[in-house]
């Protein structure tokens, strides 16, 4: 096995990193829970079960689920001689659930998490991992994020860091970490598998309306990164929803030119943010993009996943004039 072209440069502080997961009742500080003080109830890890999917001769995903519907973070892994690549570690408290399942369909250690983000559905459970002898890798500005977050364990913090495309050679595949322009967060990567032919892309495609903790031109340029990657057959694994295809991510790409473009000539038209989002510029998306959502999350979830007014409001931010 090799690893080719690792630089570590530049890094970026996300502040709005940890307010948007705990605004998402995912943790406080990267620990997993529910917000102190109010807001959605704690996850119930102790009956949530991780169901396991082959989606290619040695390629698989793992996904939380619980009576609520609520999940963890999407994760993916390869398995073979030598050793486990794995993307994302879900909430915390699942890790020894998740070393289990993984058992269920392979031996092997560990070796490599690569995160797509640092969303703690995502990085929860890296610290414990890192204790197992788990190397971890991410972004400069994802590293960032978490040194930020107070309390955030120093085990946690990845050992590798990237600016640029970088491929490892291991279990007979290639496996491909691609940055991407700020997206979903300024720290998004990409993870292509190119034998098992499985694109694994965090949560700047995912069911629902995007949230956009980058920019909305950023994601929009990192979908069709993502587009350019997919053959006709490639299984594209958003952080969160069902395994999709290039097809879906090139629609979810156009709804979102769309809507930029829409809410763009609003604001040309004096439109104030209220405004805007009575004018419901995403009416005929809806339909489409908010198809399936319960199942992913429950009653109590904020409404930034139940409509396109969360969404709405990062977008005319993101574009109205500067006083």
């Amino acid at each position: 096995m090799k690893i080719a072209a690792i630089r570590s440069s530049r890094a970026a502080l996300v502040t709005l990193l940890l307010a948007t997961a705990v605004a998402l009742g995912q943790a406080p500080a990267g620990q997993g829970g529910a917000p102190a003080g109010g807001g959605l109830p704690p996850t119930d890890y102790a009956h949530m079960t991780i169901k396991v999917d082959k989606l290619a001769d040695n390629f698989y995903t793992l996904t939380g689920v619980n009576g609520a519907g609520r999940t963890g973070g999407e994760i993916g892994f390869l398995t073979g001689p030598d050793g486990i690549f794995m993307v994302d570690a879900t909430f915390a408290p699942l890790t020894d659930k998740v070393v289990a399942a993984i058992k269920t369909v392979s031996n092997a250690p560990v070796r490599f998490i690569v995160n797509t983000h640092a969303h703690p559905d995502h990085v929860g459970g890296d610290a414990s991992f890192a204790k197992m002898g788990v190397t971890l890798l991410s972004r400069p500005e994802l590293r960032v994020a978490l040194v930020a977050q107070k309390g955030y364990p120093t085990d946690g913090l990845p050992m590798v860091t990237y600016t640029a495309p970088v491929t490892f050679h291991m279990d007979g595949d290639e496996i491909v970490l691609i940055p991407v322009p700020p997206a979903h967060t300024d720290g998004d990567t990409m993870i292509y598998f190119r034998r098992a032919d499985v694109l694994m892309i965090g949560d700047f495609f995912r069911a629902g309306y995007p949230n956009i903790g980058g920019t909305v031109n950023g994601m929009i340029e990192a979908l069709g990164m993502a587009a350019g990657i997919c053959g006709p057959n490639t299984k594209v694994v958003p952080g969160h929803g069902p395994v999709s295809s290039r097809a879906d991510v090139i629609a979810h790409h156009d709804m979102l030119v769309a809507v930029r473009d829409r809410v763009s000539d609003l604001i040309k038209q004096g439109k104030s943010e209220e405004e805007v989002i009575a004018a419901h510029p995403t009416a005929d998306f809806d339909g489409t993009v908010l198809k399936g959502i319960a199942p992913y999350y429950d009653e109590g979830t904020i409404v930034r996943y139940k409509n396109a007014d969360v969404f709405l409001r990062q977008v005319y931010q993101q574009l109205k004039p500067k006083s």
